[in-house]
């Protein structure tokens, strides 16, 4: 079933990209704003952002904005769980928990991301990171590795519905 989804999915994104419009888009035309997060950024702020700014996911920067990581509301669960799983009260009661994580930075929370786009990056190439690598938020960045913009699943949406 599995393959056969895959190979539906391939024949759909190659039938997007026949059109020749669509291949003269890139990175930038889908590119949203970013939610930043600081290294020294504390598990309460993380929350914070996460919750006020409506979003999935947060970009860790340094003062000169340049990308350091990423920080996702899944990570903060799978923390979460972690931890209550390894609280003795909860081990031998099963019930309670600490409601402070034992991480207290965003440096310490943060993903590594191997896939960094340009403005100029073609908008097939940002799909493919987004199909094939599975990544729902890749950061877009000029020449001086500044991030400029984020790209996810729902602004690539957007952008073909809209064109």
């Amino acid at each position: 079933m599995d393959k056969k989804i895959n190979r539906l999915r391939k024949e759909h994104l190659q039938f997007i990209f026949r059109n020749q419009e669509i291949k003269k888009l890139c990175a930038k035309d889908a590119m949203i704003r970013p939610v930043f997060l600081y290294p020294e950024d504390s598990t309460n702020i993380i929350l914070s952002k996460l919750k006020n700014e409506n979003v999935n996911a947060c970009i860790v920067v340094d003062k000169n904005k340049h990308f350091l990581g990423e920080i996702c509301e899944e990570d903060i669960i799978h923390l979460f769980i972690q931890q209550i799983k390894t609280e003795p009260l909860v081990q031998m009661i099963n019930q309670g928990y600490k409601r402070e994580f034992h991480y207290k930075s965003a440096k310490e929370l943060m993903n590594k991301h191997k896939h960094l786009v340009k403005l100029n990056t073609p908008i097939n190439k940002v799909v493919e990171l987004v199909h094939k690598a599975g990544f729902r938020y890749i950061p877009v960045i000029n020449d001086d590795k500044v991030v400029l913009g984020v790209v996810t699943p729902s602004s690539i949406i957007n952008l073909l519905r809209n064109n």
